[in-house]
């Protein structure tokens, strides 16, 4: 996987990718406390471990790799709304519908977001 452009943000340490292979990502890219844009999820590494939840806010369709993002909790950069990474669940509103959360597979190097 190439990464085609990379956008860092300082408050909210988020890579963008723009990888042509799927939902496969290099975990390299994805260092502690950082997320990465993955096609329509956003991949988090969480401590070492990584979790992955779709994309956009529930509920204004907010772009999470955008937002603060502390331990395991995301804030929605457009009206705050607060989810843990790991489960989906809504921590703070205004979003009342948890976050689609997948299952991250990681053989050496690489790593895959299930989301069928």
């Amino acid at each position: 996987m190439e990464i085609e452009s990379q956008l860092v943000d300082t408050a909210t340490a988020s890579i963008q990718s723009e990888a042509g292979n799927g939902n496969q990502f290099h975990i390299k890219d994805v260092s502690v406390e950082r997320s990465l844009l993955v096609g329509d999820t956003v991949v988090f590494n969480v401590g070492e471990r990584f979790c992955a939840t779709q994309a956009k806010c529930p509920h204004k369709q907010g772009p999470l790799n955008e937002g603060g993002f502390d331990g395991s909790i995301v804030t929605c950069p457009w009206h705050g709304s607060q989810f843990d990474v790991c489960s989906g669940a809504v921590l703070r509103g205004p979003a009342v519908e948890p976050l689609k959360a997948y299952k991250v597979v990681v053989e050496g190097e690489t790593g895959h977001v299930e989301t069928v």
